[in-house]
């Protein structure tokens, strides 16, 4: 796979971004180092490629945050400490996350997952 385009909007501290893998210099590196201070976004990269192609991220379901119990609540006002939608930025009542990528045949694809939560 080949990763084209990533487009964030309102992830954790992205209110909006786009990585254009396919611009230099990413697109002529065969290698690539995603780097930066603790706290600059790097983890959330990487969350956002595997939201929108698993709708879910390693890092929170593994949390050993207290309240975890099953399942959030599908009613948009209950948020439990390992649902995804609690990367979605802070004020905000919705996010999305766009992939667009490539097969090793070059047949482009898009990947997109969106959330949305109400808050109080």
């Amino acid at each position: 796979m080949k990763l084209i385009t990533l487009e964030i909007d309102n992830i954790a501290s992205y209110a909006h971004a786009t990585v254009d893998f396919a611009a230099a210099p990413l697109a002529t590196a065969p290698v690539f180092l995603i780097a930066g201070d603790v706290g600059s976004g790097k983890s959330t990269i990487l969350d956002c490629i595997t939201l929108a192609l698993y709708a879910k991220t390693p890092r929170m379901e593994s949390t050993r945050m207290k309240g975890r119990s099953g399942d959030s609540g599908r009613d948009n006002t209950t948020v439990r400490p390992n649902d995804v939608r609690q990367l979605i930025r802070l004020g905000s009542g919705k996010a999305s996350v766009c992939l667009t990528f490539e097969d090793e045949a070059g047949r482009r694809y898009t990947a997109r997952w969106e959330a949305h939560i109400t808050r109080n």
